[in-house]
């Protein structure tokens, strides 16, 4: 070890303050960025076991003619071939003993292979193996009252499913799919089977499947253009097993065929459309502004590490050292840094990321975010795969080196003489460290001097300046981004009701009064509407576009730019009755008027005092040549009517019985093409869900109601309050570490600057300064700091959220600062900086004046 490096030890060890907060800093910075690697891989490998348990275990499917399969099956490559049956004979009806909507559906139909992929949940049994075997959930046994037991024979009957496309006389074939209402079935024969399994809910197949057929492949014969289905399970998996899956389609002239990207993209083979890639983008920010912040941060104390080493490192000059080694001292600081706070930060990163991600995981899986899928199948394993770790080393080698770079080219051009007299610290003419007289008016003396400091300090006074305005607009910048993001995600309104059905309008009457007899119900209301995407002014067919720039205020002309969404609701005369009477308007002008008139909320933030959308000139325009604008409406929360839309969409509306009628006439009028197909939407509101949607799912299936469909929203409203609380943990999760960085690296940044000062201090003292007036002089001095730092960050973190604010956000976040947030900044900052000032002072109070100033290096 050269001179030059052992002199750099020496000042590490006797810097132990200086040498443990860049140390900390590495840590703190390498933590972030292993967080980030380790939660990427994480949640992918959480999503590849749900994809396995939910869809089976395979990484590509496709569909094969015989040749084709016969090619697969002898490919040395593939470790197991599952081939799947589909037929439309392949279905079931237990017959009208038994409840239509319960007792019909398709079989699964697969081989020894195919089983062992797709039974990934738990059973009782064995997988059925021939086509005389099946396999039957044990909730298909329950709704249907069976006594089917393990080891049964039981007859079915088996045949085909078919469903009338619209008003049409033309059969579509059911292959696969759950039962829908209006299908009928077509027996051809009963059939006897072995139940060799009963299945718990068995995850890959019960949402579509409630009986799995087994056959021998073996036996399978094809003829000629006839295909199955096959599933393929590779014997190697590995980063390159995208390409093998893709080079084996092409080998083999397959055209039909699916990669599970979730999978291959968990195994470091990342496809362009795929999870990780769809992540990659908020990954990528994430780390620039973790590398920046770091940055910040460990630049800071290696230059004043380089500026605590200023006079020795031209004393190596004065004998000999070169350029390269004075600079290669500062490289060779941080790489020791780097050697410990790497593994450490590592270290801290995996176990607090894997605390989080635990808690992560068991949310998702207990709120039955994945369907079929519960804590006793699965749970959250934090891994660290060889890609994630070289990322995060590569990352923090480039964060310290880039941190040390500029420190190092200063080390290199210090000179022996500059040394010495340290004329590099401050260069400024005398004559521009007048002060102007307004500071001595207000603040005295104490101000004055501490104004001059300020610029007699020179580049110490940039560095701390700088230090203070970086940590304040990487936080206001990273809290925008976040909170921006988080609205973005979060757009869905949360649904006024609990339970959605839909029932034919023939069905209308029946319907209201089987709600009416249904315990549990609070209340429930017409909740029809219909969908339109409004493209821009100037794009396509914008004759009847409603966010004509001319009907827009100026808060919104520039967020119409791109397609909106337009709800129109058909509610219930009641309640439109009451929605323009809390308006001061006139409901009887909207009936029997001739026309169809529509009201339209002028809040698409649905916030309270949110801004106008539209001018007084779309009143009395005509909306598709069939609604008629006739007014404003403003949110009201607590009226249902303003939340059935989602934010961001414009909301307009008509009362039903308008339209209800409107829609009879087209039909008499032999325009419409089948009045069935119009249905009743109908919110229900209930503390019940669960009992209310039994029931009502009951009513369906005992009166055989047709085009009929319930929705429960509360399962919805779980998945997304989860996925929110997710972006939660992670947003706030990076903003405290943000903070923790910035509020370090201005404390770090000022008490280094005050004990580099003592020399100035005790001089200061030695002339007759009091020690009230060393404080006042302190205090204003830390005051300027931060007046000048937040004079460029605020401004700047303004501008950067703007322009995060165009790039990122929808029609429904017009540009509006968190202006507390940036007053509570400011305190925070004077607080911080006063603080630490004043501190780090306190601790040259006992340092005497004489032995000070003889020091030779400060």
């Amino acid at each position: 070890m050269n001179i030059v490096n052992q002199l750099t030890l020496r000042h590490l060890k006797g810097n132990k303050g200086r040498t443990i907060i860049t140390t900390l800093g590495i840590c703190v910075s390498v933590a972030m960025i292993t967080a980030v690697f380790v939660a990427l891989a994480s949640m992918m490998n959480l999503f590849t076991d749900i994809e396995i348990l939910s869809c089976g275990h395979q990484q590509a499917s496709a569909n094969v003619n015989v040749q084709q399969l016969e090619k697969l099956r002898n490919d040395d490559r593939i470790d197991k071939l599952g081939i799947n049956i589909e037929h439309i004979n392949n279905s079931y009806y237990l017959g009208d003993d038994y409840i239509k909507r319960n007792a019909t559906g398709s079989f699964f139909v697969g081989d020894k292979a195919l089983m062992e992929q797709f039974f990934t949940g738990s059973y009782d049994g064995a997988v059925p193996l021939n086509k005389n075997e099946i396999a039957v959930e044990e909730e298909f046994i329950k709704k249907n009252n069976l006594d089917w037991k393990l080891g049964d024979t039981v007859t079915i009957p088996c045949g085909s499913r078919y469903f009338f496309f619209e008003n049409e006389q033309q059969e579509m074939p059911l292959v696969g799919e759950k039962y829908i209402s209006g299908e009928f079935f077509v027996g051809e024969e009963n059939r006897q089977f072995k139940i060799t399994a009963i299945m718990h809910e068995n995850p890959a197949t019960c949402q579509m499947y409630s009986i799995i057929q087994g056959f021998d492949s073996s036996s399978l014969s094809l003829g000629e253009g006839e295909t199955v289905k096959v599933y393929i399970n590779l014997e190697k998996l590995n980063s390159k097993s995208r390409s093998v899956l893709e080079d084996m389609m092409k080998e083999y002239s397959i055209t039909e065929y699916m990669l599970n990207n979730i999978y291959l993209d968990s195994l470091g083979s990342f496809s362009e459309g795929g999870v990780m890639m769809s992540f990659m983008p908020i990954a990528i920010v994430i780390l620039v502004i973790i590398m920046i912040a770091s940055v910040v941060f460990i630049y800071n104390s290696f230059g004043m590490s380089l500026a605590e080493r200023v006079r020795y490192l031209g004393m190596l000059a004065s004998v000999g050292a070169t350029r390269k080694q004075k600079k290669l001292s500062v490289y060779y600081e941080g790489m020791i840094l780097g050697l410990v706070g790497i593994p450490v930060g590592m270290i801290a990163g995996i176990a607090g990321i894997g605390i989080t991600l635990k808690a992560v995981g068991k949310k998702i899986i207990e709120t039955s975010m994945i369907m079929g899928v519960s804590e006793s199948e699965m749970n959250m394993k934090v891994v660290a795969p060889l890609w994630a770790l070289i990322g995060i080393v590569f990352f923090s080698v480039i964060t310290t080196f880039i941190s040390s770079f500029i420190p190092s080219r200063k080390a290199s051009r210090i000179t022996p003489v500059n040394a010495i007299r340290q004329n590099n610290e401050i260069k400024i003419k005398s004559k521009k460290l007048k002060s102007p007289k307004i500071i001595r008016k207000i603040f005295g003396y104490e101000g004055e001097l501490a104004h001059k400091n300020l610029k007699r300090n020179g580049r110490k006074s940039r560095v701390i300046t700088a230090s203070i305005a970086m940590s304040v607009i990487l936080f206001l910048s990273c809290n925008y981004f976040f909170s921006l993001f988080g609205r973005t995600i979060g757009l869905e309104s949360r649904k006024p009701y609990q339970i959605e059905a839909f029932v034919g309008y023939t069905d209308m009457d029946k319907f209201e009064k089987a709600i009416d007899d249904i315990s549990g119900v609070d209340k429930y209301y017409t909740v029809n509407n219909d969908y339109f995407r409004v493209s821009p002014e100037g794009e396509g067919n914008t004759e009847n576009s409603i966010n004509k720039s001319e009907f827009l205020t100026s808060t919104y002309k520039d967020l119409f730019k791109s397609k909106s969404g337009m709800y129109i609701n058909y509610i219930d005369d009641t309640d439109f009755n009451k929605l323009c009477t809390d308006n001061g308007i006139d409901y009887k002008t909207y009936y029997n008027s001739g026309e169809m008139k529509a009201l339209v909320m002028n809040n698409i933030s649905h916030e309270n005092g949110g801004k106008e959308v539209f001018n007084d000139s779309l009143i009395g325009y005509n909306l598709y040549n069939r609604f008629v604008i006739g007014g404003f409406v403003s949110y009201n929360p607590d009226n249902y009517v303003c939340n059935l839309n989602i934010k961001s969409a414009i909301s307009v509306y008509v009362p039903f019985t308008q339209y209800k009628n409107d829609i009879v006439s087209v039909s008499d009028e032999g325009d419409f093409e089948n009045l069935e197909y119009f249905s009743w939407d109908v919110g229900i509101v209930t503390d019940d869900h669960e009992g209310v949607m039994k029931q009502l799912q009951n009513v369906f299936d005992s009166e055989n109601y047709e085009y009929s469909y319930l929705n429960d929203h509360v399962e919805s409203l779980q998945m997304m309050n989860t996925i929110l609380w997710i972006m939660q943990v992670f947003v706030y999760g990076f903003i405290t570490l943000i903070s923790f960085i910035t509020l370090a690296n201005i404390i770090n940044t000022i008490s280094t600057g005050v004990a580099m000062r003592k020399k100035e201090f005790a001089m200061l003292k030695s002339v007759g300064t009091t020690p009230k007036g060393f404080r006042k002089m302190v205090s204003l001095e830390s005051v300027f700091y931060e007046v000048k730092a937040l004079l460029f960050a605020l401004p700047t973190s303004v501008l950067i959220s703007f322009g995060m604010n165009k790039i990122l956000s929808s029609n429904a976040l017009p540009f509006e600062l968190d202006w507390k947030l940036y007053l509570c900044v400011t305190a925070v900052i004077l607080a911080v900086v006063g603080s630490t000032m004043l501190y780090a002072v306190s601790r040259l109070k006992n340092d005497s004046i004489v032995e000070t100033l003889k020091e030779d290096i400060s």
